[in-house]
């Protein structure tokens, strides 16, 4: 009997090493990525962002914007994805750091329809009180890492 134990876990254990590599296919492969980084000018904060090429459909995923307030002095840091492309241009949704938190990373995607030229972050200092951008930082534009002008 246990012969036949052993026997019957070796052929799955065998069958396992078969099918996983079959199932995980290169269909989920990293896109092209590219990289940007940003500090305000009074060294008040930091941000960077990461952002995933892909060209069927036209988008960038993920998309992980990190911020890092490095003052504390009243004002709440958010951050925005800007694009360019076929529709026009899209200034993405403001995330911002949670009271009494030091940095944040969000991870996202965008989809703006049409093909995209070129992307970046926009780092912005705001008034806790009011809600008032005091002043905003940009990244380097990044562009498609990839020649789309035939698709």
């Amino acid at each position: 009997m246990r012969f036949k134990h052993a026997l019957a876990t070796f052929t799955s254990v065998a069958l396992a090493a078969v099918i996983v590599p079959a199932v995980a296919t290169p269909a989920a492969a990293a896109p092209p990525t590219t990289y940007a980084s940003v500090r305000a000018t009074d060294w008040s904060f930091s941000g960077s962002v990461s952002i995933g090429w892909r060209l069927r459909p036209y988008s960038l995923d993920p998309v992980t914007i990190s911020v890092q307030d490095d003052a504390p002095d009243g004002y709440a840091i958010g951050a925005r994805l800007i694009t360019n492309g076929e529709n026009g241009h899209i200034v993405w949704r403001m995330r911002t750091i949670p009271s009494g938190q030091d940095t944040a990373t969000w991870t996202t995607y965008a989809t703006p329809g049409g093909y995209i030229n070129n992307a970046y972050i926009e780092v912005c200092k705001i008034k806790v009180s009011t809600g008032v951008i005091a002043f905003c930082q940009s990244s380097d534009v990044m562009s498609a890492p990839f020649d789309d002008s035939s698709a």
